[in-house]
């Protein structure tokens, strides 16, 4: 059926919406919203609104976590090179940083909640984090590079389990993303 998901921004005006068929019943959306604040976001599949629609977004501003890192994790280090970027249900987001081989944890208003991890292969502790997701819970899952392994936290930080395979060709041999 034909799925159509629309974007719009507080003030009205539409946002461009990019969907990809994943061609295994699940869809990929993307957009970028030109302003900080609340998108909605509507989906329906052969003109019926699915259940939930329309989604409540809130767009946080990343200009500043990015491009200015040492005013947003100023107390307890600086940030090297942030990577993925992912937002939780709570208000927090996290993003990861490969050179310091950790996550910081920031809140709504960019300040910095706490960091995880140091280099290493113990559990809490990475070789190049990139990829980050929340799932519903706010459990955060950081993909591990260099360790071959996905790794699950609580939202308070502490260490769940992880998911891993070293074997070359596994889907854990140096996993990249996570959704």
């Amino acid at each position: 059926g034909k799925v159509v998901i629309q974007a719009q921004a507080s003030r009205g005006d539409m946002i461009p919406v990019d969907v990809k068929d994943n061609k295994d019943g699940s869809y990929s959306v993307s957009f970028v919203a030109n302003r900080v604040g609340e998108v909605k976001l509507s989906v329906t599949i052969k003109g019926q609104e699915i259940k939930g629609s329309p989604f409540n977004i809130n767009v946080h501003a990343i200009y500043t976590a990015i491009n200015q890192p040492s005013k947003v994790v100023n107390g307890d280090g600086k940030m090297g090179q942030p990577w993925g970027i992912a937002f939780g249900r709570n208000g927090t987001w996290a993003v990861t940083d490969e050179t310091n081989n950790c996550v910081w944890i920031l809140d709504g208003q960019d300040r910095l909640v706490r960091k995880l991890g140091s280099q290493g292969n113990g559990n809490g502790q990475f070789n190049r984090p990139l990829g980050i997701a929340f799932d519903d819970h706010n459990h955060l899952y950081v993909s591990d590079i260099e360790n071959h392994r996905v790794q699950k936290f609580e939202d308070s930080g502490a260490y769940l389990l992880q998911f891993s395979n070293k074997k070359k060709g596994s889907r854990t041999n140096h996993p990249v993303g996570v959704t």
